[in-house]
C-alpha cells in the first residue's frame, strides 16, 4: 500500500510533532516556573519589610497578651463569676420521652434550661483550650531549629 519512503515520512512527520508539542509544554512549564519564582521572591520581600518593620519581641508580646486575655474572658470569668457573684447559670439540656409501640415511635424530644451549681466547663472551653495551646506548641516547633 504505502513504500518504506512515504511510511518513513508519515512517522517521522508526526514524531516531529509530538516533538514539537512536548517542547512548547517544557517551555510553558518553565515560564510558568519563573513566574512563580518572582512571585515568591516578591512575597519574600514583602515578608522581610514586614519583618523589618517592627520589634519582633513587641509582636510575640502583643500576641500573649491577646492569648491570655482570652482565656481569661473564655475560661476565667465563666468560671470565677458563680464564686463571687450568686448568678443562676442555666444549661439547655434535652430530654426525650415516649417510647415505640409496635409499628409507631412517640418518641418526643424536648429542650429544657436546668440551673446547674458549681462551675461550668463546656466544650467550648476545653476546644478554646486546645486551640491556643496548639497553636502556641506549632508556632514553637516551626521557629526550632
Amino acid at each position: 500500500m504505502f513504500s518504506g519512503e512515504v511510511l518513513n515520512l508519515l512517522i517521522s512527520s508526526l514524531l516531529g510533532g509530538a516533538m514539537q508539542l512536548l517542547g512548547a509544554r517544557a517551555n510553558a512549564q518553565a515560564e510558568q516556573m519563573k513566574a512563580l519564582m518572582r512571585q515568591n521572591e516578591f512575597v519574600e520581600k514583602s515578608r522581610q519589610s514586614v519583618r523589618e518593620m517592627g520589634d519582633p519581641s513587641f509582636f510575640a508580646m502583643t500576641r500573649r497578651i491577646i492569648a491570655i486575655f482570652c482565656i481569661f474572658v473564655i475560661i476565667g470569668v465563666p468560671m470565677i463569676a458563680p464564686l463571687i457573684v450568686d448568678v443562676p447559670i442555666y444549661v439547655q439540656t434535652e430530654i426525650t420521652s415516649g417510647g415505640d409501640w409496635l409499628f409507631f415511635s412517640t418518641e418526643s424530644t424536648d429542650v429544657i434550661w436546668e440551673e446547674i451549681k458549681g462551675i461550668p466547663f463546656l466544650t467550648l472551653h476545653a476546644n478554646v483550650i486546645i486551640s491556643i495551646v496548639g497553636l502556641y506548641m506549632g508556632s514553637s516547633i516551626a521557629k526550632a531549629k
